[in-house]
């Protein structure tokens, strides 16, 4: 069996880790959640805009905290799906499908660091990322941290994972990459000069240069799509440190202590994380500038007081690498004829804990908010809807055109009385499933949906005869909203 298996080839290797990575990825990508409401209103809702005009505006467009270079890229899928198959949500689809595409630079950069090394850590360091929860689930997702890990993972792929020490051009490369992975999030930033710091060391000719070069054409591609939309270049980062920072605007979203991504891992990861500690030990004497990249970015989301689970993302799927890599080391000292037997065996156990994982706590984001989607994409089958009202609405966002994909108002009635006076503006309503019986005489509930983490209406309810009449400007989505200031 080891001679079978001494007879495969590094690219055998890579071909069949990436096809593994690919089947979980698009399997992944098939159902539609909502897995942060940032997916929708940040990058899919505008993305929508650019397909077919109609969009829910929330604040991080209105004070322009946000680049405008991710929506139009996922306007490219998006516009295609929306052309092949306009009457469903295949535009959501094609774009989750090409993200999923995109991750797999992850898998692959995680294979070829690996591969350096010996076949037998690119086997493993590449199952272990294709396979591993965290990274499935954020694959798909039009999110700014998968996005921008996978340019940050393709610069690591350049710089450290060749066996050959890298040229000027690879070095071009990578700053385009690695200002790609800045523009998509900024954050990245102290993982990003980690990384130059090891690779470029003092070289300013053959490296520094040629970085800078690559980075500074990375952010003229940024200005030219804000530009595009009419938007002061760079705008967006220094309001996105000025409000979110300086004036505190995400704290208002919840705080946790410096410690709480220690928490946040120990509730995801459990039994593995403790597991993990002396496999990265043992991978971060492979490649020392993972670790430090990964504890760069650990460390600086941890003195930001807002913290979310997906925040930290990089610095899960380089802790994953490292583990990889020390479990590959570990397998280096099981007797030779015993080898491929205990390789499988790691393997399964990668795989198995990942699923055990998935189900365990980080179960529920698997389905979070599927209520609100499966509800907003009922409403918009019939072609000629006229008019949503969203009834009661427990979130402050809860309308999405890209879900409803119908070029027809949006109204927010939190009042019994103001929704059956303007019930001829609305033909359709999305409301919780305790606030049905609230609704005007004519509307026949279609569904209710199981409802989500946050409770956002799952609940549609429809009547015939179309609308007479338009609604309240000051109810209209988007006035609700800007009024709000949500």
């Amino acid at each position: 069996m080891m001679a079978r298996a001494e007879r495969i080839s590094d690219r055998q290797i890579f071909w069949g880790v990436i096809a593994l990575a690919a089947l979980l990825r698009a399997a992944a990508a098939v159902p539609f959640t909502v897995g942060w409401f940032d997916e929708i209103w940040q990058y899919l809702e505008p993305a929508w805009h650019l397909v077919e005009g109609p969009w829910v505006q929330t604040w991080d467009f209105r004070d322009g905290i946000r680049s405008w270079l991710i929506p139009e890229l996922l306007a490219v899928p998006m516009a295609a799906g929306h052309a092949l198959s306009p009457e469903t949500t295949f535009h959501l689809f094609a774009v989750r499908l090409t993200l999923a595409a995109l991750s797999l630079v992850i898998v692959g950069a995680a294979t070829a660091l690996g591969l350096r090394l010996s076949r037998l850590h690119g086997l493993v360091a590449g199952v272990a990322t294709a396979v591993w929860f965290d990274l499935l689930f954020f694959a798909p997702r039009a999110l700014s941290e998968p996005i921008g890990l996978a340019p940050l993972m393709g610069a690591v792929w350049l710089l450290v994972a060749q066996r050959d020490a890298p040229g000027p051009r690879q070095f071009a490369l990578a700053g385009l990459l690695m200002g790609l992975s800045f523009v998509a999030r900024i954050h990245y930033a102290p993982a990003l000069f980690v990384l130059v710091l090891f690779t470029a060391k003092r070289d300013w000719r053959g490296a520094w240069l040629p970085l800078i070069a690559g980075g500074v054409t990375a952010l003229a591609i940024d200005a030219a799509a804000n530009l595009a939309m009419g938007q002061v270049p760079f705008r967006w980062v220094v309001e996105t440190v000025r409000i979110n920072i300086v004036e505190g605007r995400a704290s208002g979203y919840g705080t946790m202590p410096f410690t709480g991504y220690v928490t946040l891992f120990g509730r995801y990861w459990q039994f593995a994380l403790v597991a993990a500690v002396p496999l990265v030990w043992l991978g971060a004497k492979r490649y020392p500038v993972l670790f430090w990249m990964a504890l760069a970015h650990f460390l600086f989301h941890s003195a930001i007081a807002h913290k979310e689970y997906r925040f930290v993302l990089a610095s899960g799927a380089l802790v994953v690498i490292l583990a990889a890599l020390g479990t590959a080391d570990l397998l280096r000292h099981v007797p030779r004829r015993r080898l491929a037997l205990a390789t499988v065996g790691a393997l399964t156990v990668w795989a198995g804990t990942s699923a055990v994982l998935a189900a365990g706590n980080f179960r529920p984001n698997w389905s979070m908010e599927a209520g609100l989607a499966d509800a907003l994409e009922r409403a918009g089958r019939p072609a000629k809807s006229c008019g949503l009202a969203l009834y009661r609405p427990r979130t402050s966002v809860a309308g999405s055109y890209a879900l409803y994909r119908r070029a027809t108002p949006i109204y927010v009635f939190e009042d019994r009385a103001e929704a059956a006076a303007n019930a001829g503006s609305y033909d359709v309503v999305l409301t919780t499933r305790e606030h049905v019986a609230e609704l005007p005489r004519g509307y026949r509930l279609e569904g209710c949906a199981a409802p989500g983490i946050s409770d956002a209406p799952g609940c549609v309810l429809r009547r015939p005869g179309g609308c007479k009449s338009a609604g309240p400007a000051e109810r209209e989505i988007n006035v609700w909203l800007k009024a709000k200031g949500a």
